[in-house]
Protein backbone atom coordinates (compact mmCIF):
# COMPACT_ATOMS: atom_id res chain seq x y z
CA UNK A 1 0.00 0.00 0.00
CA UNK A 2 1.05 3.57 -1.07
CA UNK A 3 0.18 6.26 1.66
CA UNK A 4 0.12 9.85 0.07
CA UNK A 5 1.17 12.25 3.35
CA UNK A 6 -1.19 15.36 3.03
CA UNK A 7 -0.11 16.95 6.28
CA UNK A 8 2.03 18.82 4.71
CA UNK A 9 -0.34 20.66 2.02
CA UNK A 10 -3.43 21.55 4.42
CA UNK A 11 -3.29 24.82 2.69
CA UNK A 12 -4.44 23.89 -0.38
CA UNK A 13 -7.59 22.55 0.72
CA UNK A 14 -8.95 25.77 1.57
CA UNK A 15 -10.06 26.08 -1.90
CA UNK A 16 -13.10 23.42 -2.29
CA UNK A 17 -12.89 21.89 -5.82
CA UNK A 18 -9.12 20.32 -4.61
CA UNK A 19 -10.44 17.49 -2.67
CA UNK A 20 -12.86 16.05 -6.00
CA UNK A 21 -10.14 16.94 -8.53
CA UNK A 22 -7.34 15.19 -6.01
CA UNK A 23 -9.49 12.12 -5.91
CA UNK A 24 -10.04 11.77 -9.81
CA UNK A 25 -6.40 12.61 -10.93
CA UNK A 26 -5.14 9.98 -8.46
CA UNK A 27 -7.37 7.12 -9.79
CA UNK A 28 -6.35 8.11 -13.40
CA UNK A 29 -2.82 8.88 -13.50
CA UNK A 30 -0.66 6.58 -15.32
CA UNK A 31 2.15 6.80 -12.71
CA UNK A 32 -0.26 5.50 -9.80
CA UNK A 33 -1.54 2.56 -12.16
CA UNK A 34 -2.18 -0.42 -10.23
CA UNK A 35 -1.19 0.82 -6.81
CA UNK A 36 -3.30 0.74 -3.69
CA UNK A 37 -3.33 3.92 -2.20
CA UNK A 38 -4.45 5.65 0.58
CA UNK A 39 -4.89 9.12 2.19
CA UNK A 40 -6.45 11.66 4.54
CA UNK A 41 -7.25 15.19 4.14
CA UNK A 42 -8.93 17.91 6.40
CA UNK A 43 -11.40 20.32 5.47
CA UNK A 44 -10.11 23.69 5.76
CA UNK A 45 -13.65 25.34 4.69
CA UNK A 46 -17.30 24.21 5.75
CA UNK A 47 -18.29 22.97 2.30
CA UNK A 48 -21.31 20.26 1.00
CA UNK A 49 -20.18 17.84 -1.47
CA UNK A 50 -23.37 16.57 -3.27
CA UNK A 51 -23.28 12.68 -5.17
CA UNK A 52 -23.22 12.87 -8.56
CA UNK A 53 -26.33 11.95 -9.46
CA UNK A 54 -28.26 13.96 -7.01
CA UNK A 55 -29.99 16.91 -7.46
CA UNK A 56 -28.53 20.26 -5.45
CA UNK A 57 -32.00 21.47 -5.81
CA UNK A 58 -33.49 18.98 -3.94
CA UNK A 59 -30.81 18.85 -0.94
CA UNK A 60 -29.64 22.16 -0.39
CA UNK A 61 -30.71 25.36 1.51
CA UNK A 62 -29.58 28.02 -1.03
CA UNK A 63 -30.04 31.25 1.29
CA UNK A 64 -27.99 29.72 4.30
CA UNK A 65 -24.98 28.32 1.94
CA UNK A 66 -24.57 31.92 0.62
CA UNK A 67 -25.24 33.54 3.85
CA UNK A 68 -22.14 31.60 5.50
CA UNK A 69 -20.36 31.13 2.41
CA UNK A 70 -20.25 27.53 2.17
CA UNK A 71 -18.64 25.66 -0.26
CA UNK A 72 -20.62 23.75 -3.08
CA UNK A 73 -19.52 20.86 -5.02
CA UNK A 74 -20.20 17.74 -6.94
CA UNK A 75 -18.10 14.72 -6.70
CA UNK A 76 -17.61 12.05 -9.45
CA UNK A 77 -19.00 9.05 -6.88
CA UNK A 78 -22.62 8.44 -6.32
CA UNK A 79 -24.04 8.62 -2.60
CA UNK A 80 -25.41 11.35 -0.62
CA UNK A 81 -24.77 14.86 0.43
CA UNK A 82 -22.53 15.20 3.37
CA UNK A 83 -21.63 18.50 4.49
CA UNK A 84 -17.98 18.53 5.77
CA UNK A 85 -15.80 21.44 7.75
CA UNK A 86 -12.38 21.32 9.53
CA UNK A 87 -13.84 19.53 12.27
CA UNK A 88 -14.38 16.51 9.84
CA UNK A 89 -11.93 13.82 8.60
CA UNK A 90 -12.01 12.23 5.06
CA UNK A 91 -10.06 9.10 4.18
CA UNK A 92 -10.04 7.63 0.70
CA UNK A 93 -9.28 4.42 -0.51
CA UNK A 94 -8.37 4.01 -4.20
CA UNK A 95 -7.61 0.44 -5.61
CA UNK A 96 -7.69 -2.35 -8.82
CA UNK A 97 -10.77 -3.96 -9.41
CA UNK A 98 -12.61 -4.97 -12.53
CA UNK A 99 -16.36 -4.69 -12.90
CA UNK A 100 -18.02 -3.71 -9.13
CA UNK A 101 -21.81 -4.99 -9.53
CA UNK A 102 -22.05 -4.22 -5.47
CA UNK A 103 -19.58 -1.89 -3.62
CA UNK A 104 -17.64 -3.70 -0.85
CA UNK A 105 -17.14 -1.16 1.70
CA UNK A 106 -16.64 -3.69 4.61
CA UNK A 107 -13.09 -4.49 2.93
CA UNK A 108 -11.81 -1.07 3.81
CA UNK A 109 -13.13 -0.02 7.69
CA UNK A 110 -11.45 -2.24 9.11
CA UNK A 111 -8.72 -0.17 10.51
CA UNK A 112 -10.91 2.46 11.55
CA UNK A 113 -12.97 0.41 13.67
CA UNK A 114 -10.19 -0.83 15.14
CA UNK A 115 -9.15 2.68 16.07
CA UNK A 116 -12.35 3.44 17.35
CA UNK A 117 -12.20 0.31 19.55
CA UNK A 118 -9.07 1.23 20.95
CA UNK A 119 -10.64 4.65 22.12
CA UNK A 120 -13.90 2.73 23.58
CA UNK A 121 -16.10 3.08 20.43
CA UNK A 122 -18.15 0.10 19.83
CA UNK A 123 -18.43 1.60 16.75
CA UNK A 124 -20.28 -0.96 13.69
CA UNK A 125 -21.01 -0.59 9.95
CA UNK A 126 -24.71 -0.18 9.29
CA UNK A 127 -26.81 -0.27 5.72
CA UNK A 128 -24.73 -0.59 2.95
CA UNK A 129 -22.49 2.35 3.70
CA UNK A 130 -22.70 3.67 7.07
CA UNK A 131 -20.80 3.71 10.66
CA UNK A 132 -23.09 4.31 13.63
CA UNK A 133 -22.19 4.16 17.23
CA UNK A 134 -25.96 4.09 19.47
CA UNK A 135 -27.08 3.75 16.06
CA UNK A 136 -26.53 7.63 14.99
CA UNK A 137 -24.03 7.91 11.57
CA UNK A 138 -20.93 9.97 12.15
CA UNK A 139 -19.27 8.08 8.83
CA UNK A 140 -20.80 7.62 5.26
CA UNK A 141 -18.80 6.31 2.09
CA UNK A 142 -19.29 6.84 -1.13
CA UNK A 143 -17.78 4.58 -4.15
CA UNK A 144 -17.11 5.40 -7.53
CA UNK A 145 -14.75 3.26 -10.67
CA UNK A 146 -12.79 5.39 -13.74
CA UNK A 147 -12.34 1.80 -15.71
CA UNK A 148 -10.61 -0.48 -13.22
CA UNK A 149 -9.74 1.56 -10.88
CA UNK A 150 -12.32 1.81 -7.68
CA UNK A 151 -12.45 4.51 -5.20
CA UNK A 152 -13.82 4.39 -1.97
CA UNK A 153 -13.97 7.61 0.30
CA UNK A 154 -15.65 8.67 3.67
CA UNK A 155 -16.13 11.07 5.66
CA UNK A 156 -15.08 10.96 9.77
CA UNK A 157 -17.29 13.52 11.87
CA UNK A 158 -14.54 14.24 15.24
CA UNK A 159 -16.34 17.99 16.37
CA UNK A 160 -18.33 18.86 12.87
CA UNK A 161 -20.64 21.95 13.29
CA UNK A 162 -24.08 19.66 13.39
CA UNK A 163 -26.36 22.54 13.59
CA UNK A 164 -24.83 24.57 10.53
CA UNK A 165 -24.86 20.59 8.78
CA UNK A 166 -28.79 20.36 9.52
CA UNK A 167 -29.81 24.00 8.62
CA UNK A 168 -28.10 23.62 5.19
CA UNK A 169 -28.62 20.18 4.01
CA UNK A 170 -32.02 19.20 2.79
CA UNK A 171 -32.87 15.97 2.75
CA UNK A 172 -35.82 14.16 0.89
CA UNK A 173 -38.93 13.86 3.55
CA UNK A 174 -39.33 10.37 2.41
CA UNK A 175 -36.09 9.43 2.92
CA UNK A 176 -35.91 11.25 6.94
CA UNK A 177 -39.38 9.27 7.41
CA UNK A 178 -38.46 6.10 6.26
CA UNK A 179 -35.41 6.16 8.82
CA UNK A 180 -38.33 7.35 11.55
CA UNK A 181 -35.93 10.62 12.06
CA UNK A 182 -37.20 14.55 12.09
CA UNK A 183 -34.33 16.36 10.91
CA UNK A 184 -30.42 15.89 9.81
CA UNK A 185 -29.04 16.74 13.46
CA UNK A 186 -31.30 14.22 14.94
CA UNK A 187 -29.35 11.30 13.04
CA UNK A 188 -25.77 12.21 13.17
CA UNK A 189 -23.41 12.76 15.68
CA UNK A 190 -19.76 13.55 16.46
CA UNK A 191 -17.23 11.10 17.63
CA UNK A 192 -15.73 13.74 20.34
CA UNK A 193 -18.84 12.69 22.14
CA UNK A 194 -17.40 9.66 22.69
CA UNK A 195 -13.92 10.25 23.43
CA UNK A 196 -12.69 11.19 26.50
CA UNK A 197 -9.22 13.08 25.76
CA UNK A 198 -10.16 16.64 26.15
CA UNK A 199 -7.30 17.55 23.65
CA UNK A 200 -7.89 14.79 20.78
CA UNK A 201 -7.40 15.96 17.06
CA UNK A 202 -8.44 15.14 13.90
CA UNK A 203 -4.70 14.81 13.27
CA UNK A 204 -4.67 11.83 16.31
CA UNK A 205 -7.19 10.36 14.70
CA UNK A 206 -5.78 9.99 11.53
CA UNK A 207 -2.49 8.70 13.05
CA UNK A 208 -4.16 6.23 14.97
CA UNK A 209 -6.30 4.65 12.05
CA UNK A 210 -2.79 4.64 10.23
CA UNK A 211 -1.64 2.57 13.12
CA UNK A 212 -3.87 0.06 12.05
CA UNK A 213 -3.20 0.19 8.76
CA UNK A 214 0.29 -0.71 8.76
CA UNK A 215 -0.23 -3.30 11.02
CA UNK A 216 -2.49 -4.78 8.10
CA UNK A 217 -0.11 -4.16 5.36
CA UNK A 218 3.72 -4.98 5.76
CA UNK A 219 4.13 -3.65 2.44
CA UNK A 220 3.16 -0.43 3.31
CA UNK A 221 5.19 3.36 2.10
CA UNK A 222 4.67 6.72 2.26
CA UNK A 223 5.24 9.63 -0.49
CA UNK A 224 4.02 13.12 -1.25
CA UNK A 225 2.90 14.80 -4.19
CA UNK A 226 4.94 17.16 -6.60
CA UNK A 227 4.21 20.32 -7.08
CA UNK A 228 3.98 19.29 -10.73
CA UNK A 229 1.26 16.86 -9.48
CA UNK A 230 -0.14 19.21 -7.47
CA UNK A 231 -0.21 22.08 -10.25
CA UNK A 232 -2.50 19.01 -12.78
CA UNK A 233 -4.90 18.57 -9.43
CA UNK A 234 -5.51 22.65 -8.89
CA UNK A 235 -5.82 22.66 -12.97
CA UNK A 236 -8.66 19.69 -13.12
CA UNK A 237 -10.40 21.29 -10.15
CA UNK A 238 -11.22 24.38 -11.70
CA UNK A 239 -11.30 23.38 -15.61
CA UNK A 240 -14.09 19.91 -14.29
CA UNK A 241 -15.10 20.57 -10.73
CA UNK A 242 -15.47 24.50 -10.68
CA UNK A 243 -18.16 24.94 -13.45
CA UNK A 244 -21.59 26.03 -13.16
CA UNK A 245 -22.43 23.16 -15.64
CA UNK A 246 -20.93 20.45 -13.32
CA UNK A 247 -22.37 21.66 -10.01
CA UNK A 248 -25.34 22.10 -10.60
CA UNK A 249 -26.07 20.81 -14.17
CA UNK A 250 -27.45 21.76 -17.69
CA UNK A 251 -30.92 21.04 -17.58
CA UNK A 252 -33.73 22.42 -15.68
CA UNK A 253 -36.75 20.13 -15.82
CA UNK A 254 -40.36 21.22 -14.76
CA UNK A 255 -41.19 17.94 -13.88
CA UNK A 256 -39.65 15.44 -10.74
CA UNK A 257 -40.34 12.11 -9.81
CA UNK A 258 -38.26 11.02 -6.41
CA UNK A 259 -39.04 7.55 -4.85
CA UNK A 260 -36.58 6.57 -2.12
CA UNK A 261 -36.28 2.57 -1.68
CA UNK A 262 -35.51 1.52 2.56
CA UNK A 263 -31.94 0.72 3.26
CA UNK A 264 -30.93 1.42 -0.62
CA UNK A 265 -31.35 4.90 -1.27
CA UNK A 266 -33.12 7.46 -3.51
CA UNK A 267 -33.44 7.44 -7.37
CA UNK A 268 -34.93 10.92 -8.71
CA UNK A 269 -36.29 11.39 -11.99
CA UNK A 270 -36.00 14.66 -13.75
CA UNK A 271 -37.85 15.58 -17.28
CA UNK A 272 -39.71 18.04 -19.67
CA UNK A 273 -42.69 16.66 -21.29
CA UNK A 274 -42.26 17.64 -25.77
CA UNK A 275 -45.41 16.56 -28.07
CA UNK A 276 -46.36 13.13 -25.50
CA UNK A 277 -42.66 11.80 -25.28
CA UNK A 278 -40.06 12.21 -22.41
CA UNK A 279 -37.55 15.06 -23.09
CA UNK A 280 -34.74 16.32 -20.91
CA UNK A 281 -34.21 13.40 -18.85
CA UNK A 282 -32.07 13.22 -16.04
CA UNK A 283 -31.19 10.78 -13.31
CA UNK A 284 -30.71 11.49 -9.98
CA UNK A 285 -29.93 9.90 -6.47
CA UNK A 286 -28.24 8.56 -3.92
CA UNK A 287 -28.45 5.36 -5.65
CA UNK A 288 -25.01 3.47 -5.56
CA UNK A 289 -26.01 0.56 -7.43
CA UNK A 290 -26.44 2.32 -10.83
CA UNK A 291 -23.26 3.06 -12.43
CA UNK A 292 -22.23 6.38 -14.15
CA UNK A 293 -22.51 4.45 -17.48
CA UNK A 294 -26.18 2.88 -16.86
CA UNK A 295 -27.58 5.80 -15.68
CA UNK A 296 -26.34 7.67 -18.89
CA UNK A 297 -27.78 5.41 -20.77
CA UNK A 298 -31.10 5.00 -19.20
CA UNK A 299 -31.43 8.86 -19.59
CA UNK A 300 -30.54 8.45 -23.40
CA UNK A 301 -33.90 5.42 -23.96
CA UNK A 302 -36.28 7.48 -21.57
CA UNK A 303 -35.25 10.38 -23.72
CA UNK A 304 -37.97 10.66 -26.25
CA UNK A 305 -39.95 7.66 -24.75
CA UNK A 306 -44.00 8.22 -25.10
CA UNK A 307 -45.53 9.11 -22.12
CA UNK A 308 -47.02 5.18 -21.92
CA UNK A 309 -47.06 3.35 -18.43
CA UNK A 310 -45.98 0.21 -20.47
CA UNK A 311 -43.06 1.22 -22.90
CA UNK A 312 -41.52 3.39 -19.54
CA UNK A 313 -41.76 0.29 -17.39
CA UNK A 314 -39.80 -1.94 -19.88
CA UNK A 315 -37.80 0.39 -20.26
CA UNK A 316 -36.81 0.54 -16.61
CA UNK A 317 -36.67 -3.35 -16.42
CA UNK A 318 -34.46 -3.47 -18.83
CA UNK A 319 -31.39 -1.51 -16.25
CA UNK A 320 -32.42 -3.98 -13.89
CA UNK A 321 -34.24 -1.84 -11.30
CA UNK A 322 -35.96 -4.49 -10.00
CA UNK A 323 -33.02 -6.59 -9.64
CA UNK A 324 -31.06 -3.70 -8.21
CA UNK A 325 -33.43 -2.46 -5.59
CA UNK A 326 -36.38 -4.50 -5.39
CA UNK A 327 -39.52 -6.31 -6.87
CA UNK A 328 -41.85 -3.19 -8.75
CA UNK A 329 -39.80 -0.70 -8.49
CA UNK A 330 -40.18 -0.56 -12.37
CA UNK A 331 -44.01 -0.28 -12.14
CA UNK A 332 -43.59 2.03 -9.15
CA UNK A 333 -41.44 4.77 -11.17
CA UNK A 334 -43.78 4.48 -14.42
CA UNK A 335 -46.38 5.05 -12.52
CA UNK A 336 -44.78 7.97 -10.55
CA UNK A 337 -43.64 9.57 -14.09
CA UNK A 338 -47.12 9.31 -15.78
CA UNK A 339 -48.93 10.63 -12.69
CA UNK A 340 -46.78 13.38 -12.75
CA UNK A 341 -46.84 13.99 -17.01
CA UNK A 342 -50.57 13.32 -16.40
CA UNK A 343 -51.42 17.18 -16.56
CA UNK A 344 -49.31 18.19 -19.59
CA UNK A 345 -50.07 15.52 -21.45
CA UNK A 346 -53.81 15.96 -21.53
CA UNK A 347 -53.69 19.18 -22.04
CA UNK A 348 -51.51 18.79 -25.31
Amino acid sequence: MLYIDMSHDRQRFQDPVVPEALAEYLQTAPQYKGKELLYFYHPEVPTIIIGHYQDVYHEVNFSYLREKQIGLVRRNSGGGAVFIDPGDLTYVYIDTAPKVKTPKFNSYISPILLALKELGINAEQTGRNDLTVDGKKFSGMSFSQIKDRVLYGGTLMLNVNLEEANRVLTPSKSKLEDKGIESVRSRVTNLKDYINIPSFTTNDLRDLILKHVKEENKDFKATRLSEQEWADIIELGHRKFGTKEWIYGSNLAHYYVDSYFHGIGSIGIAFNVKEHQLADVKIYGDLMVISQKVAEQLQEELDGCPIVQDEIKQILIKYNLDGSIKSGTASQLATEIINEAANENTTN
